[in-house]
């Protein structure tokens, strides 16, 4: 189900494919405790409260004052760079805070663009106390890329198992599953293109559907659906984030149908 505007509706009960960030309402988020403004365009949210944004950050958001967030906050820079807790962090790197961890200040050291994941309508608490924390940090530089056994031509880059779930890069070069296998996680995905294309047959409302995914485009799936069926593929070179919840447990379906 493609829509114009995720925020008005509810990720738990429907999969959500956005074709292009840029078609999504640019929204100003101020996030109280951190000096600046945020332009936002959210991607899929949940009515009781966790919403996944893509952010671009101006020079100097942030803080240096020491303080918890109030909700479990996760960030992906795809251009940039940021330092949060004295850790520098630039393209394709994660860090992830919870909810009453106390860091040393969040800032951006240049302009940014980043996916923002908070648990929960958030805020950043300048008077918490207690012992500082140190974020959960995973630079992509520092990891290594592994083959996908079921799909030859897909790699993945594993960051982080954050508060929500794994953290993984995926990989593809001129990925082509031809008659290979659908498959399915048991737990929530997402996916944001980052470079390249990827050609993905998704199990859309019970029926296989052919969708082209650009760098910008998203897709929320819920847990259990079918996706990446024979006939999915990749241009030359292709890049997508992916956060999945769950277990992360992957089941494969050889058989030509999508449940």
């Amino acid at each position: 189900m493609a829509t114009s505007d995720p925020a008005v509706v509810d990720r738990r009960h429907h999969q959500l494919i956005v074709a292009a960030d840029f078609d999504l309402p640019v929204r100003t988020m101020v996030i109280s405790g951190l000096d600046g403004r945020l332009d936002a365009r959210i991607l899929s949210k949940d009515h009781s409260g966790p919403a996944t944004r893509l952010v671009r950050v101006p020079l100097g958001w942030g803080t240096a004052q020491s303080g918890a967030f109030t909700a479990d906050i996760e960030l992906f820079v795809i251009e940039g760079r940021l330092t949060v807790a004295g850790h520098e962090i630039g393209q394709y790197d994660y860090f992830a805070v919870r909810a009453g961890q106390l860091i040393r200040g969040l800032r951006a050291d240049t302009p940014a663009v980043a996916l923002l994941m908070t648990s929960a309508p958030i805020r950043y608490d300048t008077s918490a106390g207690g012992a500082l924390a140190q974020p959960q940090v995973a630079r992509a530089a520092e990891e290594t890329w592994a083959a996908v056994d079921r799909l030859p031509g897909r790699y993945v880059r594993e960051l982080a198992q954050g508060p929500a779930g794994a953290v993984y890069i995926s990989g593809a070069r001129e990925w082509a599953n031809d008659g290979g296998p659908w498959h399915y996680h048991d737990g929530p995905e997402e996916m944001f293109v980052l470079d390249g294309s990827f050609t993905v047959l998704e199990n859309v409302e019970g029926r296989p559907i052919e969708q082209v995914y650009l760098p910008g485009s998203y897709v929320h799936r819920a847990s259990g659906v079918y996706h990446a069926g024979p006939g999915s593929s990749s241009s030359e070179r292709a890049i997508a984030y992916h956060r999945v919840g769950g277990t992360g447990l992957t089941t494969w379906n050889d058989v030509d149908e999508t449940g």
